[in-house]
């Protein structure tokens, strides 16, 4: 339980600066990533399962950074990298497309209702936080909720 505590207390926060500047500090991301490391030393989790969540998110999400300027922005690739070395490849999956559908969604529905203009950016880290709750409470991972 403290692995996803840490991972939801780190999302929150990138969710917090994301949703206010449209930036996630790195300084954030390597603090998540390296408190990580101690949990996988001591048995929380699985090393290969993490690094296979690590790098398909970051690789995914970096592919499409890469071919789609504007559409993605580093740090949002960062963070799912992160999260995904926390989740495991299969739950990070999960988390990805619950964030992006949920993102696609306020982006139509903002655009239909006439509030946002096209090439305006959406705040990628808020609908990770969410997903990534949404996803462990179905896995009963955070009971106290």
């Amino acid at each position: 339980m403290i692995n996803e505590i840490i991972l939801l207390a780190g999302l929150a926060t990138a969710a917090w600066t994301d949703g206010r500047s449209r930036r996630i500090p790195n300084g954030l991301l390597l603090v998540l990533f390296f408190a990580r490391i101690p949990l996988l030393l001591c048995g929380f989790g699985s090393l290969s399962a993490s690094l296979a969540g690590m790098a398909t998110l970051g690789g995914l999400l970096f592919s499409l950074y890469l071919f789609f300027s504007g559409g993605i922005g580093a740090g949002d690739v960062k963070l799912f990298a992160v999260t995904g070395f926390y989740l495991g490849a299969e739950e990070a999956l999960t988390v990805l497309f619950l964030a992006m559908t949920g993102a696609l969604t306020f982006g139509l529905f903002a655009r239909f209702r006439g509030g946002r203009k096209q090439g305006k950016g959406i705040a990628i880290a808020p609908f990770a936080l969410a997903s990534c709750v949404i996803l462990l409470l179905l896995y009963g991972k955070i009971p106290f909720l």
